[in-house]
């Protein structure tokens, strides 16, 4: 290993608690908001697995009761297509949307007990099924910002590292690793991050093999700018925001979140950072330097 990163016992907890969660998922399956209801931040928010910002800079979250768009009022809307599934994995690039998990049981639109990779094409009106419908159930899934053919998976069941080169249609099997955040780097074809109880580790060749970074904090959420190369931002175990910058690849922290963060997102060129904890959804537009509540839950 390049660069061993020692916990202390909090920390240790805390990362091992996140891990768990990634890797065990909710218990049930119940959907939270009915169907012929207006959804409220607090019933949404109870249960979030990622956060997106589609290309009219709303912001995407993915819930155990589907995917909602949050606008810049904090109006929230969904779920998006009419579809309340466990969305247990979600990845963005632009309104291409790719989602795992699993179906809602009060639903006939897609078969269990796992979605495998669901895909939409128009900003979430629609959903597809792609591959793997009823055998995986993917916890992390990333898409690569600016090559939405190129997406990797991590299952729930400790499977190796899932690959594609076309949309998720097929799969190749990578490094067997435990993580909690990928990230395909969008700058780069074969760059993979993945965060890990030992550090932040890299991968060059496409999630064949990973290597832990220098330097870096121990992070659990991770996310790229799409249009700014080298730009990463992080919540380490501590709840300290990082950021990266992309001249030097040095990390400056910018303050601390309020309890457990549960998701991440960043804006286009690193500058806007969106986020959920106990405050509901908060967003910085200067690099995470000060924070308001978006959606209060």
């Amino acid at each position: 290993m390049k660069n061993r990163i020692t916990m202390n016992p909090g920390a240790l907890a805390a990362v091992t608690t996140i891990t768990a969660i990634a890797l065990t998922g909710c218990t049930a399956v119940t959907p939270i908001v009915e169907a012929d209801s207006t959804p409220s931040a607090l019933s949404v928010f109870e249960h979030v697995h990622g956060l997106g910002i589609d290309s009219s800079e709303n912001i995407l979250v993915a819930s155990h009761s589907g995917i909602y768009r949050v606008d810049a009022t904090g109006e929230l809307s969904g779920p998006l297509g009419g579809e309340s599934f466990d969305a247990m994995g979600f990845a963005a690039a632009g309104d291409q949307y790719f989602v795992s998990g699993h179906p809602d049981p009060s639903s006939n639109a897609f078969d269990g007990p796992n979605l495998g990779l669901l895909s939409s094409a128009d900003a979430g009106e629609s959903w597809a099924s792609v591959s793997l419908a009823g055998a995986t159930d993917f916890h992390s899934l990333t898409v690569n910002q600016n090559d939405p053919s190129q997406l990797y998976g991590l299952s729930s069941d400790g499977a190796p590292l899932s690959a594609s080169t076309d949309g998720g249609v097929t799969w190749s099997a990578g490094a067997s690793i435990e993580a909690y955040s990928l990230v395909a780097d969008p700058s780069s074809v074969d760059r993979l991050y993945a965060t890990t109880p030992d550090g932040l580790t890299v991968s060059d060749d496409a999630g064949q093999s990973f290597a832990l970074t220098a330097g870096a904090p121990l992070l659990y959420l991770l996310a790229a700018a799409p249009q700014a190369p080298g730009v990463l931002v992080g919540v380490d175990v501590e709840g300290i925001v990082w950021v990266r910058s992309a001249e030097t690849e040095a990390w400056s922290d910018r303050g601390t979140v309020q309890g457990t963060a549960f998701a991440l997102a960043v804006g286009a060129e690193g500058d806007r950072i969106a986020l959920i904890d106990e405050r509901g959804l908060v967003e910085s537009f200067d690099g995470g330097d000060t924070w308001t509540v978006l959606t209060a839950g």
